[in-house]
């Protein structure tokens, strides 16, 4: 049975909705949403928790909200001590997957403007967000664009600034006829990459591309095809990670200033990121893992294009 949700900020916190947001453009800025709204009165859609099921991850009831809450919190503590700035939208009340703020829409900056592309969720539950959110990134200072006709989500497209391309998950969740739609509204080549397991289902949890170009990936998280592809890019270095250990979200993680922060805190995942030489923060996000996220999912980055075009006509 497929919930509705509305995406709305709480009637009680009716000043965090009309507070006006202030946005400046940084080396390392991230967009967030809060996990909760500010009200202290707990009804039952004012935070995060898994409402629904639309991935092999989720069970109704499975996460707490308030240890959620705090988990968010030391992310958030994480992001700042790596050197991130930190912008935080209010929640969408009843809409709890909004807190996976990637997956509401594609940031970048270009020639000085913060410019949003809204995404075009595939499932019921989520497509109350994009409106929401679009208000609330204009508030923020961004140029928002209008959405595509055709299925695409965040978490499925990966910018790799350095080297001025993008890429595109499709298969699961984004449509592969978002592609043109994308490329024009980052002003880069996409390359479309088919995912075929339900349970890796953004490409965020099956890759990452860190800023001195290594590909960790999970190759069988991808088609033949796909993969081949993938690796033809021929990047700096290939480490290629098991689909046991995607599925802890152990590739899901963010890079700030070179500083690797998951929300995975298996042995495993963590001396994966030490063996590459560097420095790893971990906040446990397994609340929100109940839920088929990590670290990646709950930030959204604001890229620069622009230096990715730059750097890859040097």
């Amino acid at each position: 049975m497929e919930m509705k949700s509305c995406a709305h900020t709480c009637r009680v916190c009716n000043s965090e909705a009309g507070a006006p947001l202030a946005l400046t453009i940084v080396m390392s800025s991230f967009v967030l949403s809060r996990p909760a709204c500010s009200c202290a009165h707990g009804e039952p859609d004012c935070s995060y928790r898994v409402a629904w099921s639309i991935n092999p991850h989720m069970r109704v009831g499975a996460a707490d909200p308030k240890r959620a809450c705090a988990q968010h919190a030391a992310l958030v503590r994480a992001l700042e001590r790596a050197g991130a700035r930190v912008l935080r939208l209010p929640f969408l009340h009843g809409a709890f997957d909004s807190v996976f703020m990637k997956d509401s829409a594609i940031l970048i900056e270009r020639d000085g403007r913060a410019l949003a592309l809204p995404t075009t969720f595939r499932h019921g539950q989520r497509r109350v967000e994009t409106a929401s959110r679009a208000r609330q990134l204009a508030r923020a200072g961004f140029t928002v664009a209008r959405p595509l006709s055709t299925a695409i989500e965040g978490g499925d497209v990966h910018i790799v600034a350095h080297r001025g391309l993008a890429l595109l998950g499709h298969g699961v969740r984004s449509d592969l006829a978002s592609i043109k739609g994308l490329a024009y509204f980052l002003g880069c080549d996409v390359v479309p990459l088919e995912l075929r397991d339900p349970a890796l289902f953004h490409l965020d949890t099956a890759l990452t591309v860190l800023s001195d170009d290594t590909l960790v990936y999970c190759r069988e998280a991808f088609t033949p095809a796909s993969a081949r592809a993938l690796e033809a890019l021929h990047w700096k270095r290939m480490i290629e990670v098991s689909l046991a250990d995607a599925m802890t979200f152990a590739i899901n993680i963010v890079e700030v200033r070179g500083t690797i922060i998951t929300g995975t805190d298996t042995p495993g995942a963590v001396e994966l990121w030490r063996s590459l030489g560097r420095p790893v923060l971990v906040a446990p996000l397994d609340q929100f893992q109940l839920a088929g996220g990590s670290a990646a999912c709950l930030v959204a980055r604001v890229q620069s294009v622009r230096e990715g075009v730059r750097r890859a006509a040097a």
